[in-house]
C-alpha cells in the first residue's frame, strides 16, 4: 500500500506520551508499507516497510523522540478503567493519497470502546482498524486520514483496562470496526457534500442493503448522479461455496497466494488485489463463503491467474466452478 505519510502516537500507563510523523520523501521513494497480517516475519513498527531506509528512518524516530506528559484532560483513570482523549486537527493530506495514524495504547491495554469522530460532529464516526500486537503486547488503532480537502481533522476516545492474562486472547470489535485495506467510505473524498447526499439517497431509494453507513451495491448498473447504464448485461453470481468446502484448508491456500502475490507485486493495483486475498483469507476463517467470492472477484484477473499458476486444489476448484474463469 503507497500512502503519503504516517503519524505514530505511543502513550503507557504513567500517563506519558510519544508521538511523530514519518513522511513520504522524493529522494527515497514511494512510502510502501503493509499491514501486521500481510506477513509474519519481524516487524518493529505497526506497519511492514518495503524499503529498510523508511524502517530505518522509523526506528531512529522512535528511539529519539520526545516523552511529553499528557494532562489530566486527555489520559485519566474511571474506576479500574482508563481513558485517553486527543483531538488531532489539520493532518496533511493529498488527494488519492493516504495518511496512516497509528495509536499503540500501553502494554497489556484491553480496549473495550473506542471512537474516532468528526472534531465540527461528535455524532459523525469514522471507521478504523483495531490490531492486537502480539509482539508488543499492546492493541494497534489505525485511523485512515483522507479527504478532498487537503487535510483531515478527528478525535479519538478510548476506553480500557489492564489485564495481562487475557490479553493473548482478547479482541475487539464494534460497528465501526473493519478489515485491512477495506476503504468503505474512500468515494466520499472524492465528490461534494452534495452529491454524497445524492449517491446515499439513490442507495436508499433503490433498496440496496446498509450497514451502518456503508452501502454495498451488488451488480449495479449505474450509481451516483448523472450516471446512467445502457445495454448491460449481468450474469447472477452465485455467491455461495458448497456446504462440504474444507474452509481451513482454503485460508491456508490464501494466505499462500496472499504471500505469492507480494513476491510478485510491481504497481499499487496488484496491492489493491492483495487486499482483497488477504480480506478473502479472513473470510474463510470465519466461513463466510460469499464474502470469499466477492474479495476473489475485487481482486482481479492477475490474483486469479496467480492462483493457478501455483496450483493451490481447494482455491482452483473454487475459481472454476464459482467464478467460472
Amino acid at each position: 500500500m503507497n500512502i503519503n505519510a504516517i503519524i505514530h502516537e505511543q502513550i503507557d500507563w504513567d500517563g506519558t506520551a510519544k508521538a511523530f510523523q514519518l513522511q513520504a520523501s522524493q529522494s527515497i521513494g514511494d512510502l510502501w508499507v503493509a499491514f501486521p497480517t500481510d506477513y509474519s516475519g519481524e516487524r518493529n513498527a505497526p506497519f511492514y516497510f518495503l524499503d529498510k531506509e523508511y524502517e530505518s528512518i522509523y526506528l531512529s524516530k522512535t528511539a529519539n523522540c520526545r516523552q511529553i506528559k499528557l494532562s489530566d484532560k486527555n489520559f485519566y483513570q474511571r474506576g479500574e478503567d482508563y481513558i485517553f482523549e486527543t483531538k488531532w486537527q489539520r493532518v496533511p493530506t493529498e488527494r488519492q493519497s493516504l495518511t496512516y495514524y497509528a495509536l499503540y495504547l500501553p502494554e497489556y491495554a484491553i480496549p473495550t470502546e473506542i471512537f474516532v469522530t468528526d472534531t465540527r460532529d461528535a455524532n459523525k464516526q469514522f471507521s478504523k482498524n483495531v490490531f492486537r500486537d502480539d509482539e508488543k503486547s499492546r492493541f494497534v488503532i489505525y485511523v485512515e486520514c483522507t479527504s478532498k480537502f487537503g487535510q483531515f481533522n478527528f478525535n479519538i476516545y478510548c476506553r480500557f483496562h489492564f489485564d495481562k492474562n487475557i490479553f493473548s486472547t482478547s479482541k475487539y470489535h464494534d460497528n465501526k470496526t473493519v478489515d485491512f485495506y477495506a476503504h468503505h467510505e474512500e468515494w466520499k473524498w472524492l465528490i461534494s457534500k452534495d452529491e454524497i447526499e445524492q449517491v446515499e439517497q439513490f442507495f436508499i431509494t433503490n433498496h440496496f442493503y446498509q450497514m451502518g453507513d456503508q452501502y454495498n451495491v451488488n451488480q449495479a448498473g449505474a450509481v451516483g448522479p448523472n450516471s446512467s447504464a445502457v445495454n448491460n448485461t449481468f450474469n447472477q453470481l452465485n455467491n455461495s461455496l458448497p456446504a462440504d468446502t474444507n474452509y481451513e484448508e482454503l485460508a491456508n491456500e490464501l494466505k499462500e497466494l496472499r504471500q505469492a502475490l507480494l513476491a510478485r507485486a510491481s504497481n499499487p493495483k496488484h496491492y489493491t488485489a492483495i487486499g482483497e486475498i488477504a480480506q478473502a483469507e479472513e473470510a474463510a476463517k470465519v466461513k463466510n463463503g460469499a464474502k470469499v467470492i466477492n474479495s476473489l472477484l475485487s481482486a482481479g484477473k492477475w490474483a486469479l491467474d496467480v492462483a493457478k499458476e501455483i496450483g493451490k486444489d481447494v482455491l482452483a476448484e473454487v475459481i472454476k466452478k464459482q467464478i467460472g474463469t
